[in-house]
């Protein structure tokens, strides 16, 4: 549950009623509803701090659910005003990114578990350079009236180091 915020109107930075007590960690990835929410930035024995996605110091790499293209998710305080986020360095040399293509996190991410929803293409337009697009994503989460997230308490480094590990042991037990 969140417990408290910093002024103003959008859950950009937020804390909740549970920590390291109940298993949080710093990177653990937040969601809500049907979408990303953001990542745990600091935690106490029985509170975490949230920085969401919405946060103008946030940035996500994203995919496209259809493609696999990859994109960097900003926070943007202006835009989410209209429940978008604003998307970059999109490269779709193909033009088969189109609007409602969906867009979750990707693989390539250090941060965050690959394939958690993020939102919906609702523009793209081509950057001046002709090689990548900007455009803008809306999300399935209400950033302005949120109680409640849910904590994946499995960091995407656990996961990493979990495939490492295993592959060292496979390695060992063929020698």
């Amino acid at each position: 549950r969140i417990i408290s915020k910093d002024p103003g109107n959008w859950y950009d930075t937020f804390m909740i009623n549970r920590g390291s007590n109940d298993g949080i960690r710093v990177d653990n990835n937040v969601i809500a509803g049907k979408g990303l929410v953001g990542i745990v930035t600091e935690v106490g024995p029985n509170w975490a701090t949230v920085r969401a996605i919405i946060d103008d110091s946030s940035n996500v790499s994203a995919m496209t659910v259809g493609t696999d293209d990859t994109c960097v998710v900003e926070g943007e305080l202006e835009l989410i005003d209209e429940g978008k986020l604003r998307f970059s360095q999109l490269y779709d040399k193909d033009d088969k990114v189109t609007v409602g293509e969906r867009v979750v996190t990707s693989n390539i991410s250090d941060k965050y578990v690959e394939g958690l929803f993020i939102g919906y293409v609702s523009e793209v337009e081509q950057n001046s350079n002709n090689l990548t697009k900007t455009g803008t994503i809306v999300t399935p989460v209400d950033f302005q009236h949120l109680k409640n997230v849910l904590v994946i308490t499995v960091n995407k480094q656990d996961s990493v180091n979990d495939n490492a590990q295993a592959a060292q042991e496979a390695t060992a037990n063929e020698e």
